[in-house]
């Protein structure tokens, strides 16, 4: 057995995967039924008895082109105003190569309403067009059956769908595929004319050797590089682009591999008679070029499964026609879904990639098959994180009736970063990701709508997050606040509510006039203590980072709302409580002792201290002097001796109150410069 690299044949654009389908399928139906095939480093890689020049000699002299026509279309070659130069060659021929697609076009020239002028109107022609698609089925030989599914399938109600791959039914605006396709296939093995360069043409198609016999032609949507058109680059403005008839040929052969049959589970259209394989709706994330837009006019995306072990064709052709990729049992229905389950492993076995495609319109009202990146299938422990956002967007699009624009945009943001997770994973993305949910929320929360998304997030997701990030601990301190006597932290930052605080032009403004609005809560209720306890504490040193300026102010923000959705309830057994014995600020130290939620050691016991406002008012006024003598005279009364601080140490008022607001433990490095001051 010979062992061929294909290097025409590479994983992209989607033309020369396609490629790499069609060899595997005709020499395994035609020349070596032991054929395999797989991917590696990019090219597809052939085992077959053949060799190289065995392949080409094969292709040149033995190759049974697939019967591919569709006469319904205008433009295929069986209507009066058609390029014929193709379809004539084919039905003159006498090669026995093309005996099947000989008879093909003799009885398709044979059926009711073919060459007929199209309908008056659109019913009248998509009715004249599904007779003559159900007469192709009823009458062509069998060797047009994969075709026949491949270009489009009817249902028992006599609905049509096609698959997106083929365009719609064999064609792609006025570029008929079929009428091409024979025309280069006369042109190849019929009556070459001479000067084209067959053999060296249909070497640089497999193996990617050079030539400079490229003719100009249509690709279609499978080569945007060679698609041409004005304005799309130097040297590249005008229509007739230089390209490779095999090319176009082996591409055609290929979509046949890929779209024939029933897949009745997943795919584009979603129903039960037809759908591509690993072909959903489009989702606009992942490439450059996305745009919101995108969504609706993109006719859909392409997942095309890479594998690394050798496989023959009937095996792929198995994986193409019963192969789906599963989220929690279902099929997945867009790229973003696509993307959790390549990383749950919810595909079939075998598959180590995908080269996800974007079918787009980018030239007028036609498509090009965009390639947006090769996604490796492995199991990233963040794909269950990002799982489940989806429950929290799904509860904002149900709830959110009139969302303001700007929502649309920050969502297309939210669904970027969950891609980009799925992608590469890491750290830095997943913050990232939750930077940008805690924006969609913070719009969400701020509309005045009375809205209610379920705390479904885990707690997971801080502790992935607050392991190496000061900025996610203290978001995670804050939005983890609670009280059974006084509201949650989400009550603080949803203008709905009675209860809203988050004002201000600064996040340390808008923490601090929190923090007022909590104690003055206390004071209405009566509480005994100070109702600024929570589920998750930061360190010590992340107060001191806080203080000095070193930390990342929007994003300590962003991932507050994005923690506000985090089912808090839960027992938090294993977090990390912050029992740092560290280096604390001796102001900081002296006014947080007011405003922690747990009882202080006095010396003769412990006992709750309550938060003071004036003590706020000061800071707020930016007078910290006064704030740490109203501070410190408490703590005497407290029983606690009072810190020696001629120099309060230049702290900004407004960001000192901020801070008290983060919950801290009350662990030794707090007790400890107290301690020091009583032995004094």
């Amino acid at each position: 057995m010979n062992v061929i690299r294909l290097g025409g044949c590479a994983l992209e654009p989607l033309g020369s995967y396609l490629k790499a389908l069609s060899v595997l399928r005709l020499v395994s139906e035609q020349a070596d039924g032991s054929a395999r095939g797989w991917w590696e480093r990019g090219s597809f890689h052939l085992e077959t008895e053949l060799d190289d020049n065995g392949l080409v000699s094969f292709f040149l002299e033995r190759y049974r082109p697939t019967p591919i026509l569709s006469p319904w279309n205008g433009g295929s070659g069986f209507y009066p105003k058609d390029r014929k130069v193709g379809i004539e060659a084919i039905a003159a021929s006498t090669d026995e190569r093309f005996t099947i697609y000989r008879e093909a076009i003799k009885r398709a020239r044979a059926m009711p309403g073919v060459g007929e002028e199209k309908g008056a109107s659109t019913a009248e022609e998509d009715k004249r067009r599904r007779a003559i698609q159900l007469a192709c089925r009823n009458q062509l030989p069998d060797g047009c059956v994969e075709w026949l599914d491949a270009a489009v399938g009817i249902s028992a109600g006599d609905e049509r769908t096609f698959a997106p791959i083929l365009g719609t039914g064999g064609n792609e605006g006025r570029l008929d595929y079929t009428n091409n396709l024979m025309e280069y296939l006369a042109e190849l093995l019929i009556a070459p004319d001479g000067k084209t360069p067959v053999e060296a043409l249909l070497r640089n198609a497999l193996f990617g050797s050079a030539t400079a016999g490229l003719q100009p032609g249509a690709v279609g949507q499978y080569d945007p590089g060679r698609a041409g058109g004005f304005n799309q680059g130097q040297g590249v403005e005008t229509a007739d682009i230089a390209t490779n008839p095999w090319n176009f040929v082996m591409t055609l052969e290929g979509a046949v591999a890929w779209a024939a049959g029933l897949y009745r589970r997943q795919g584009v259209a979603f129903r039960s008679f037809l759908c591509s394989p690993f072909t959903v709706k489009s989702t606009p994330v992942g490439y450059g070029s996305a745009a919101a837009k995108d969504a609706d006019s993109a006719r859909a995306e392409i997942w095309a499964p890479i594998w690394d072990r050798r496989a023959t064709y009937g095996e792929l052709k198995a994986l193409l026609r019963e192969g789906r990729a599963a989220v929690d049992g279902h099929p997945a229905q867009n790229g973003l879904e696509f993307a959790e389950a390549a990383c749950m492993l919810g595909v079939d076995r075998g598959i180590s990639g995908f080269m996800r495609y974007n079918l787009l319109k980018r030239r007028g009202d036609s498509y090009i098959a965009l390639p947006v990146g090769c996604f490796d299938v492995k199991d990233r422990s963040e794909s269950d994180l990002v799982r489940e956002l989806n429950g929290v967007l799904d509860a904002i699009s149900w709830q959110m009736k009139s969302p303001p624009a700007e929502l649309a945009s920050l969502r297309r943001q939210v669904e970027e970063g969950m891609y980009n997770v799925l992608l590469r994973g890491g750290e830095d993305a997943l913050g990232d990701l939750a930077a940008s949910v805690g924006r969609l929320y913070r719009r969400v929360l701020l509309t005045g709508k009375e809205v209610r998304i379920p705390a479904s997030l885990s707690r997971s997701w801080v502790s992935k997050l607050a392991s190496t990030s000061a900025e996610a601990r203290i978001a995670a301190a804050v939005a983890g606040m609670w009280d059974r006597d006084a509201p949650g932290m989400l009550e603080h930052l949803d203008r709905a509510n009675g209860n809203f605080s988050w004002t201000g032009a600064t996040v340390e403004e808008r923490m601090a006039r929190t923090l007022e609005r909590r104690v003055l809560l206390a004071e209405q209720r009566g509480l005994d203590r100070n109702p600024l306890g929570s589920a998750y504490r930061a360190r010590i040193g992340d107060a001191t980072l806080f203080l000095e300026g070193s930390v990342d102010d929007e994003r300590i923000e962003e991932l507050l709302f994005a923690f506000t959705l985090v089912n808090w309830r839960k027992d938090d057994s294993g977090e990390r409580k912050g029992w740092d014995d560290v280096g604390v600020w001796p102001v900081y130290a002296l006014l947080k002792h007011l405003f922690f939620a747990e009882q202080i050691e006095i010396g003769e016991g412990k006992k709750y201290l309550m938060a003071d406002l004036g003590v706020l008012a000061a800071l707020t006024a930016g007078d910290v002097g006064q704030a740490v003598r109203i501070g410190a005279r408490r703590l005497q009364n407290a029983g606690i001796l009072r810190a020696d601080m001629q120099d309060p140490g230049g702290f900004d008022g407004m960001r000192l109150a901020a801070a008290l607001l983060i919950p801290v433990p009350y662990g030794t490095a707090m007790q400890n410069l107290f301690r020091a001051k009583q032995e004094r």
